[in-house]
């Protein structure tokens, strides 16, 4: 039976984890359970019953009221609360010019409102750290505010970047494995003051703010939360991965499966076979993509744009190049030199249909993440970049395949290594990925 790797380093994980807590309901019994932001898979704690999450595109989360709050002799019911919207963006961001390819870790929460509210919360602080967010359902009550849309929040955030790292000219950038989510903060009104519905405290908003307020657009903003049993649907055997698992393995009939909708879809994956049984599969995504507006039309031509040292072989002209990037999340300068490595040597042994019993690295980066990639990965390999940098700027990818492969590396002291590729992974980084 294949185990997952980042279960061998939960302890180390566990200990650096940045994320945000959300209560749910098991679907099994109806137990209560508070899960980190990023988990797709788990075990209730009451039941044991297995289940995966399949979001309807980004979650929208809420905070509830303290008892407190709620039992305040001027506390309102709870259909006059006011849901102010909050976005919330975790990931690694890129960013490429004439300068070179650049990348930070962002993890923001910014007020999601159209206009200027210099008095109310620009963020959601620590809050969200401290108290579990609850799902907007169809049954809850109140007015919600229609947020902006989250690029523009993510453009500001951009600028600000550039500005501090003296990032200048024409460039773009590209966000890869992120966590986004809209959170509502309630409030209400009293006495023409905007109060805090969750402290109950009154903010610091002038009465003025009250008449910007009702002039905004109001939203329902409810997609739920659905929940899938963690069972193959081929032989009904127990599903695993771990709780940031995207796909699914099932061990007895070699079926690898993905929550889409309220079912789980088949997806098709190739394995190369290990050498050894301590060999660590790790997966990564291998695309094929139309790309007007650079030549690459073989992998010829992709050696060319590096601009590398030597004569280019006669039977790369012929040989469609595919697009290599890690299939689960890691620091940004791993994934974009594995992204750059794997793409140049294209590798192409044989592979067959087969799960095994060594350890698999989870699946935690979807495969349309993988694509956005792509222009990175070239931004990083072309030489001289700052000739292709407008085309790279103006370039539109369409993915023809994505294929899940799982390669074996093989596990030495400190690092996972591919002896084929001469590729390594270090052990703490892929341990730490869940950070990210």
């Amino acid at each position: 039976m294949p185990t997952t790797c980042r279960k061998r380093f939960s302890a180390t994980s566990a200990v650096n984890a940045i994320s945000f807590k959300v209560a749910h309901q098991c679907p099994q019994c109806g137990g209560p359970i508070v899960l980190d932001e990023e988990t797709r898979f788990f075990a209730c704690d009451f039941c044991r019953v297995k289940s995966c999450i399949c979001q309807k595109g980004f979650p929208r989360y809420m905070f509830a009221r303290s008892e407190q709050a709620m039992t305040h002799p001027d506390a309102p019911d709870d259909g006059d609360l006011l849901f102010l919207p909050y976005w919330r963006f975790k990931g690694i961001s890129y960013t490429c010019t004439a300068q070179g390819v650049t990348h930070r870790f962002l993890d923001i929460s910014a007020l999601a409102l159209a206009g200027t509210f210099p008095n109310l919360p620009v963020s959601l602080g620590f809050r969200t750290q401290a108290l579990a967010l609850k799902q907007v359902t169809p049954r809850t009550r109140g007015r919600f505010i229609r947020p902006v849309d989250i690029t523009t929040i993510l453009d500001q955030a951009q600028n600000r970047l550039s500005r501090k790292k003296g990032l200048v000219g024409p460039g773009f950038s590209e966000n890869i494995g992120e966590t986004l989510s809209l959170i509502f903060a309630p409030y209400y009104h009293k006495n023409g003051i905007l109060v805090d519905a969750v402290l109950n405290r009154p903010t610091r908003a002038a009465a003025g703010i009250d008449i910007a307020l009702d002039d905004l657009p109001d939203c329902r903003p409810e997609k739920q939360t659905l929940f899938v049993a963690g069972i193959c649907p081929s032989c009904g055997w127990d599903l695993e991965g771990s709780n940031d698992s995207l796909v699914l393995i099932c061990s007895n009939c070699s079926t690898l499966w993905k929550p889409r909708d309220r079912h789980l879809k088949k997806i098709h994956f190739s394995c190369v076979g290990p050498g050894h049984d301590t060999d660590v599969m790790v997966p990564f995504w291998k695309i094929t993509a139309d790309i007007p507006g650079l030549p690459l039309a073989s992998m010829a031509d992709l050696v060319r744009l590096a601009n590398l040292p030597g004569t280019v072989p006669a039977d790369l002209e012929n040989r469609i190049p595919f697009f290599w990037a890690p299939a689960f999340k890691i620091r940004p300068r791993i994934f974009l030199r594995l992204s750059a490595r794997l793409t140049l040597e294209q590798p192409a042994p044989g592979v067959d249909q087969l799960i095994r019993k060594n350890i698999h690295v989870p699946v935690t980066l979807p495969a349309d993440e993988a694509v956005q990639s792509i222009r990175i990965t070239l931004a990083h390999l072309v030489r001289p970049r700052a000739e292709y940098l407008s085309d790279l700027t103006d370039l539109k990818i369409s993915p023809r395949r994505a294929e899940l492969v799982f390669l074996p590396f093989e596990d030495h002291t400190h690092d996972y290594v591919h002896p084929g590729i001469q590729a390594g992974i270090n052990k703490q980084m892929l341990a730490l990925s869940s950070n990210l």
